[in-house]
């Protein structure tokens, strides 16, 4: 079965180039909302037909294709309605997945998720839909990880801890072993997070403190 992006930014386009070399998936092409932050819509990408979403929805119908939710995290919770919204209709959802990630034996229970080179998934953890998890991530044995987050490169997490739903994690950030971090928690680029992180708050340093609380009305938002 061929493959459809629905995006057209730069997660997109990586989106593209992981199916198609490492994956060696056919993708057909890619589909965008009507209401895109693109400003001018292109009518191609990567040589491939972008579609508007309503049109597309005519063309194929879920037994036609599998799609990919490219939706970058400037805000995470655009990618959990993305998702949800291709849900609704019934597609079925694709993995994308390195050839040169490690994956233990079931560690992935969900679909939508964009694994990339040299991550670890080591035995006993489990991951939801929807994640992306950036190049050399290491997730230590046992762990959990819900649906909708995102893990900056070289992210590391221990073992017997558990992530909730729509976090941030910058780049080379670490949580200790059996560690709880509540829904749309923003941990930032190099922290150290060694004690339980509670929903809507931003956390920071050697060891992560608090230092701001999440808008509840928008959670986790880079615009």
């Amino acid at each position: 079965m061929q493959v459809v992006i629905f995006g057209a930014g730069t997660l997109a386009k990586l989106a593209f180039y992981y199916l198609t070399q490492d994956m060696k998936q056919k993708v057909y092409g890619f589909v965008v909302d009507k209401k895109s932050s693109i400003e001018t819509i292109p009518s191609s990408l990567c040589e491939r037909p972008v579609y508007i979403w309503e049109d597309f929805l005519d063309l194929y119908g879920p037994g036609d294709v599998q799609i990919f939710v490219a939706v970058a995290y400037k805000s995470m919770r655009n990618r959990l309605l993305a998702f949800e919204k291709i849900k609704k209709h019934n597609y079925e959802f694709i993995n994308i997945v390195s050839n040169t990630a490690f994956l233990s034996h079931n560690s992935i229970i969900g679909n939508n998720n964009f694994i990339m080179p040299g991550v670890v998934l080591e035995p006993g953890t489990s991951i939801g839909s929807n994640n992306l998890i950036w190049s050399n991530t290491t997730i230590c044995h046992d762990s959990e990880i819900g649906n909708h987050n995102f893990f900056g490169a070289n992210f590391t997490m221990g073992g017997f801890s558990k992530i909730g739903n729509l976090c941030f994690f910058g780049f080379s950030s670490t949580i200790s072993d059996k560690i709880t971090v509540g829904d749309e928690v923003l941990l930032a680029a190099n922290s150290f997070l060694n004690s339980n992180a509670r929903k809507l708050t931003r956390l920071q340093g050697i060891p992560a403190k608090e230092y701001s609380e999440i808008d509840p009305e928008k959670g986790i938002n880079f615009f």
